[in-house]
């Protein structure tokens, strides 16, 4: 099966929370204080030494501004080359719903 390759850049959650704090004009110490996550930690998830976990996505993108799913999927969920198995699954639950109904 042949996939379609998308061309595009590929951003890590931390690169997306430096890129907006930034556009804030705020230094990682002025985002530690607004969610009392510590400069060491703000720092490693932009370098992407560490992980942002859902609960430091959830106060990061409240500080920034954004849906948390902004941070944590920051290249979103369009994968063209999966679409027509998606379209299939479809399909399958739609006749799944069929035959039950029946």
């Amino acid at each position: 099966m042949s996939q379609e390759r998308i061309s595009r850049a590929v951003l890590t959650p931390g690169q997306v929370v430096k890129e907006l704090r930034l556009k804030k004009g705020w230094t990682q110490a002025t985002l530690s204080r607004i969610t009392d996550i510590a400069v060491s930690n703000i720092s490693n998830i932009e370098s992407g030494r560490s992980r942002l976990g859902e609960d430091r996505a959830i106060l990061i993108s409240a500080a920034l501004g954004v849906k948390p799913e902004f941070l944590l999927f920051p290249n979103g969920f369009e994968r063209k080359d999966l679409q027509p198995r998606l379209r299939e699954i479809q399909k399958r639950v739609k006749k799944l719903h069929g035959d039950v109904a029946a």
